[in-house]
């Protein structure tokens, strides 16, 4: 028997109302189908993407705070890689320092007996560049000159200290002498050469 519309509408009224909520539950049905159950999957993968941006965001504010921060301490670590550098020497600049050393030595009324560069010892980043030195003069000249040598913007270590009296005096000589030997030692920075490039292969 074919369902018609004369035939619902003559059936008695609690029928009529179960075939309604029948339909409202098909059309229910297909509407979460359809579009209710895609749109919370869509709302809930956009709400994800959203708490990610969020996070994002935040973590961007926070680098930006902190931005500042950050560039003081680039500028210190640049500082100190600067200062570093200054205090190890680079290869054209040992012979200038042992110059230096020299001259604060004349400065210092000392007379060098011996002035003597020994070989580098190199190291990871460094090469050691001991000196052995013997000079003579009075304690106070000594003195002065290991102050002034202390003072260069160089880092200088002075081991194997030993000092010993000169009985000989020269002519006019009123003041005690002293005979002074040291292994001065400064550091010399091992600067990486470049590849040499690969010699082509004669054809």
């Amino acid at each position: 028997m074919a369902i018609t519309v004369d035939s619902i509408l003559k059936l008695p009224s609690p029928k009529k109302i179960l075939i309604l909520i029948g339909v409202l539950c098909v059309i229910t049905g297909i509407y979460a189908y359809l579009f209710f159950i895609p749109m919370r999957d869509n709302m809930k993968t956009l709400r994800t993407e959203l708490d990610k941006l969020v996070k994002e965001l935040n973590e961007g504010k926070m680098i930006t705070r902190d931005l500042e921060k950050f560039r003081g301490q680039v500028d210190t670590l640049n500082a100190e890689l600067k200062n570093a550098l200054t205090q190890l020497p680079n290869e054209k600049e040992i012979p200038e320092l042992l110059k230096n050393i020299s001259r604060l030595g004349k400065e210092s009324n000392l007379e060098f007996t011996l002035f003597k560069p020994k070989p580098e010892e190199p190291q990871q980043f460094y090469a050691k560049v001991p000196i052995d030195l013997v000079m003579i003069g009075s304690y106070h000249n000594i003195a002065g000159f290991f102050d002034k040598v202390g003072k260069l913007p160089r880092i200088i270590n002075v081991v194997d200290f030993n000092m010993a009296r000169v009985k000989e005096l020269k002519p006019r000589e009123t003041e005690n002498l002293i005979r002074t030997s040291c292994l001065i030692t400064t550091y010399r920075f091992i600067e990486k050469k470049a590849d040499e490039k690969p010699v082509e292969k004669k054809r």
